[in-house]
């Protein structure tokens, strides 16, 4: 069989993937939305500290997808289900999985609900945890988690993804998975924020607990194993992007901690906020299965300008006390 990799979506995370898994490919086709995009990338992403191999091909067409033993799809939430609708009748029985994280924005579904109605005859597959991409350009040792309630699919994948400095875990649970890869997005908008206000390691333990149960709490009503968000997809990813200026939303949280608007902020990251993105549907989702997640709702207010940071932080200080 042909050992060439397709990984759809050229961003930090689709590239430093590209890079991490190249010595186990012959070939890894690397694909953007588009010529431009791919002229644009040239060859180095500018998020990351090493270049693209040589096995590495950069381009924009699918047809690549036919010559590939499996596909990973790397791209924003937002054009997740466009390009689940241009590759599903190439990839025949070619293995699929993602390491995009949110919800569709067109449905408000989870992705693994997007994936089954495009590709009814594969098995959904997310890949997700607490990993920077620079980091794992650079082989500091980390750990991710491959779910699929197929085993023979998540054991596939974890072959693929593990290398010398990236251990993979697998789990059934594809729905808690994908909750925990989302919210935490958001919660690390919070985390920035409380930063930027200058408020301390107190508040950000505050904000990861309680913002771990705001995180439980959805991922249950929605059918996750609650031990799942004690694992590297919920706990473990969401300290990482609460605690480290990597992280593009614990970022855009500051920049709006400094009473900048969600646009200039989001101009001055320069970069997908998933958080961000994610926000009003997590809410959404959360509002129509009757679980409060007060830090996110405050998160909203502050983006949509309704509050300030700091009466954020103090609103949900002052929140009636409850047990925990």
């Amino acid at each position: 069989m042909n050992n060439s990799l397709t990984i759809i979506g050229a961003g930090a995370w689709g590239s430093a993937l590209a890079i991490a898994l190249s010595h186990k490919f012959d070939k890894i086709f690397l694909l953007t939305k588009d010529k431009a995009s791919s002229d644009a990338l040239g060859k180095q992403h500018s998020a990351l500290s090493k270049p693209y191999n040589q096995n590495i091909f950069i381009g924009y067409s699918y047809e690549v997808i036919s010559h590939s033993k499996a596909v990973l799809i790397a791209t924003p939430s937002s054009a997740f289900g466009s390009v689940l609708k241009n590759i599903k009748d190439n990839v025949n029985d070619i293995p699929i999985a993602w390491v995009t994280k949110g919800f569709d924005p067109e449905t408000a579904n989870l992705l693994h609900e997007t994936f089954n109605r495009y590709l009814t005859g594969h098995h959904p597959c997310v890949i997700s945890g607490p990993t920077f991409a620079a980091e794992i350009v650079e082989e500091k040792p980390a750990a991710i988690v491959v779910a699929s309630k197929d085993e023979k699919t998540r054991d596939y994948w974890s072959d693929i993804i593990q290398t010398e400095t990236l251990r993979a875990y697998t789990n059934s649970d594809i729905v808690g998975v994908q909750v925990g890869g989302s919210v935490k997005n958001i919660l690390a908008i919070a985390a920035g924020i409380a930063s930027g206000l200058g408020f301390g390691a107190n508040t950000q333990a505050a904000l990861i607990t309680r913002g771990l149960a705001e995180m439980t709490r959805l991922g249950v009503a929605l059918g996750a194993d609650k031990v799942t968000f004690q694992g590297l997809s919920g706990l473990g990813d969401l300290v990482l992007t609460c605690s480290d200026d990597l992280s593009r939303n614990r970022r855009f949280g500051k920049e709006l901690a400094n009473n900048i608007s969600t646009d200039d902020a989001l101009k001055n990251i320069n970069a997908t906020v998933e958080g961000f993105k994610a926000l009003k549907l997590v809410l959404k989702v959360a509002r129509s299965n009757q679980i409060e997640m007060p830090i996110c709702e405050q998160v909203l207010l502050v983006t949509e300008g309704k509050t300030t940071p700091k009466e954020a932080v103090t609103e949900l200080l002052l929140r009636k006390p409850s047990q925990e």
